[in-house]
């Protein structure tokens, strides 16, 4: 019997891999292909959003023979390429800057390249004025401890510390940034950008605190999510000072009380992904499948929250959305 590992990631309030849409969908792609779980493959599921974790699952379970891995999101995919040279990669993700660039050529990784919706390109991102016409600056925190932080940018955070020796917000009066291209989509629609490099959750909270929710929105990604406690800062900071929040990557932090997630469809690309890793099992080599990318969208919107920050939505910005959320939900397993 073929062993799978799954490395699973972006995880919070006590959802785990079985209980994901991303996950049923990878399993639901196998079985289109004639592959049954218990009969011709079993699966290994590492749950976990710590990236040392993570890397040494990886290498532990191509020690042990596993013959394929199903990565999910670019910092998985890397751990996993980290950790060998042979065994077959099946991931899907973004790559924000160009990060995690070696996967696309490696001959033993089949990837899908997620494109990151909203930030795609201006003209998407323009949505953005219409969906919260007050805002001035999007405030952008990333977790120093993820492969999303080049040392470079490192670099710039540190040397800019204040007189106290305490990181700051950059960005201001044109001061160098580490993610390029978000401070360039903002540029081009007219709002000013800010970046903050944390190194738990403790300095997120002292820097969310400086947030003026009467002009800004508050726009992370999936990097948070490898933050113990950074997702729940947020969430609280949030609810404390009405402060938008529209999570870049991740659809269903809407649900649990953002203002809004858009995003790449997780459960499309896991099923592709199903599908692709029962074509390599059955013995076509990674490098001769295509190398996809997806362009699709999901878009969820917190009504409740969309009313407490007084937001007019017309029936054009309620129409972006492909589901509203009102009140308690129970099924936000993305």
């Amino acid at each position: 019997m073929r062993r799978i590992a799954v490395l699973n990631s972006y995880l919070h309030a006590g959802i785990r891999g079985r209980e994901t849409r991303r996950v049923r969908a990878f399993l639901r792609g196998l079985a289109e292909e004639g592959l049954s779980e218990g009969r011709d493959f079993a699966v290994t599921l590492v749950d976990s959003d710590d990236r040392a974790t993570v890397e040494r699952a990886a290498a532990e379970l191509v020690h042990e023979g596993v013959d394929l891995i199903h990565a999910i999101g670019t910092p998985n995919a890397m751990a996993a390429l980290a950790a060998t040279a042979c065994v077959p990669i099946v991931y899907y993700g973004a790559h924000p800057e160009g990060i995690g660039d070696a996967l696309r050529t490696a001959a033993h990784v089949n990837g899908l390249t997620l494109t990151l919706p909203f930030t795609a390109n201006y003209k998407n991102f323009r949505f953005l004025k219409r969906f919260v016409p007050r805002a001035r600056v999007v405030w952008t925190p990333y977790f120093e401890h993820t492969v999303f932080v080049r040392p470079e940018m490192r670099a710039i955070h540190d040397a800019a510390r204040d007189t106290s020796g305490q990181r700051r917000w950059l960005g201001a009066g044109g001061e160098p940034v580490g993610f390029q291209s978000l401070a360039g989509l903002t540029y081009i629609i007219g709002v000013e950008y800010r970046e903050f490099l944390y190194a738990d959750a403790a300095e997120l909270a002292r820097a969310l605190a400086s947030i003026d929710p009467r002009e800004g929105l508050l726009m992370p990604y999936n990097d948070s999510f490898y933050c113990p406690g950074a997702v729940d800062t947020m969430l609280a900071a949030v609810l404390e000072r009405s402060i938008p929040l529209i999570w870049n990557n991740n659809p269903h932090v809407a649900a649990l009380g953002g203002l809004s997630g858009i995003g790449a469809d997780f459960e499309t690309a896991g099923l592709r992904a199903g599908r692709t890793a029962a074509r390599i099992l059955a013995g076509t080599p990674p490098s001769a499948l295509p190398r996809e990318t997806q362009q699709s969208q999901l878009a969820w919107l917190n009504l409740d929250a969309a009313r407490k920050l007084e937001l007019d939505l017309d029936e054009g910005v309620l129409a972006y959305f492909d589901r509203h959320i009102a009140g308690p939900v129970a099924d936000i397993g993305a």
